[in-house]
Order: C-alpha cells, then sequence, then structure tokens
C-alpha cells in the first residue's frame, strides 16, 4: 500500500467548505502517481517502453467528504492484474475511519497504435497486490437515459490535456461537475471513459436529472458517442 498526508486546502474546496468531487479525484489520482514514481515506473519509465495506462471506470463511496483545512491521509493500491489490464483501490483517512472507498479499472495502451499493451515484467513484479475494500456491487457500466438537457459545447484547450496529451480523466470529471448544481451532498460517484479526447476536440454535455437519484452527465463528441459518461449519487 502507498499513502501519503494531505491538509484540505482552500483550493480544493467547493462552496461547502468540503473536498469537492474534482479535488477528490485529483488527490486519489496523485496517490497512484506517486507511487508509480516511487517505485521507477512511472512516467518516464512508461515513455521508454512506449505504453501509458489510461482509465475505464471510477466507483467511488463516500461516507463523508474531509473539510476545509482537515488532515487526512491518501492510500491506494494494486488488486489484481491480468495482461493489459490492471485493477486499483483508493481511500481516505481521517483518524482511524475511511470515509472515501474507490475502485479502478485501467488498460496499459501502446503509444503508437492505441491498441492495449501486454503489462512489463517490471511491473508484475514491483507492484504488490492487496486485498480489495470492502464495497458494494461494483459496476462499469453507466446506462444514459434517453432525452436530458443540452449544454452549451466545450472546445478542448491545452489546460484539460495532461502529460499523455489527452484530456485527464479528472479534468472530465471537472467538466461533468460543473453542471451539476452546488448545495448537495453526494454518497457516490460513478465514471465511464469510453474514448479519448484531444486538444482542439469538441465536447457537448448532455445532462439529465434524476431528482433523488442524482445526476448523469454524458460528455459526447458531435456524432453523440460519449468521450465519458458521469454519475453522481
Amino acid at each position: 500500500m502507498y499513502e501519503y498526508d494531505i491538509r484540505i486546502g482552500y483550493s480544493r474546496v467547493d462552496e461547502e467548505q468540503k473536498l469537492s468531487i474534482p479535488s477528490l479525484i485529483d488527490i486519489m489520482q496523485d496517490a497512484s502517481t506517486f507511487q508509480s514514481e516511487d517505485l521507477g515506473l512511472g512516467i518516464s519509465y512508461c515513455r521508454e517502453k512506449n505504453v501509458f495506462w489510461v482509465l475505464n471506470s471510477w466507483q467511488v463511496e463516500i461516507d463523508r467528504l474531509p473539510g476545509l483545512c482537515e488532515k487526512v491521509t491518501v492510500f491506494t493500491f494494486p488488486v489484481d492484474f491480468n495482461r493489459f489490464l490492471g485493477t486499483r483501490c483508493f481511500g481516505i483517512r481521517s483518524g482511524n475511519d475511511i470515509i472515501v472507498r474507490a475502485y479502478s479499472v485501467w488498460t496499459l495502451l501502446d503509444t503508437e497504435t492505441y491498441k492495449p499493451a501486454l503489462l512489463t515484467e517490471d511491473m508484475i513484479e514491483r507492484y504488490k497486490i492487496e486485498e480489495a475494500l470492502p464495497m458494494g456491487k461494483i459496476s462499469r457500466k453507466i446506462r444514459v437515459p434517453a432525452g436530458g438537457v443540452q449544454e452549451s459545447p466545450m472546445k478542448i484547450e491545452a489546460i484539460h490535456l495532461d502529460a499523455n496529451h489527452h484530456v485527464n480523466n479528472g479534468k472530465f470529471v471537472q467538466i461533468a461537475a460543473s453542471y451539476v448544481p452546488g448545495g448537495r451532498s453526494f454518497s457516490g460517484f460513478r465514471a465511464q471513459y469510453l474514448s479519448q479526447a484531444f486538444l482542439g476536440d469538441t465536447v457537448y454535455p448532455r445532462v439529465f436529472d434524476l431528482g433523488e437519484e442524482g445526476y448523469i452527465v454524458s460528455l459526447e463528441n458531435g456524432d453523440g458517442a460519449p468521450y465519458a459518461v458521469m454519475e453522481f449519487k
């Protein structure tokens, strides 16, 4: 298990002075990046091997979100590897209590062909598998209802890109969350990533208000095919 301590700063909270959902994704994503870099399996290693990781899905369960200036521990560990797929758990601990749990699925891709690439021996040897956190039923696919409200399109700019030159999964979450009204607390969050978006692409958000069940935001291309779908519950 890899873990690091953090104090929730003002730049990471929402209007309720709680850790925002986009910032939640960011600090968990940082944990896996820190672990990979410390193990010598980070960005430079992957570039040498002509591979990179893409996120397929998140499932996040929230007991509560930490508040402004609260000190918490963020942790992560791999759960399983299968050829080109990896699953990983994340969590946030406040004192002795785990207040956020997450399960994620990743694919290793070739940088030239964008097709799945087999895990390297170094990855298999250095990442230590641990038992998954207890969570509810894991469901990767999000069913998008018919209809919804079409919001104004957004063009992808350089600020949305990461070191792999596509829209970072956390930026997708940030875009989707901007269409969800504030003032509500959520007990969970799911994300399904279906295709990559690059500089100059246009994202067309479609939003579904499910009442007490929360919101679904589908971020689509001009043909109506989703780049990513987010569910806030």
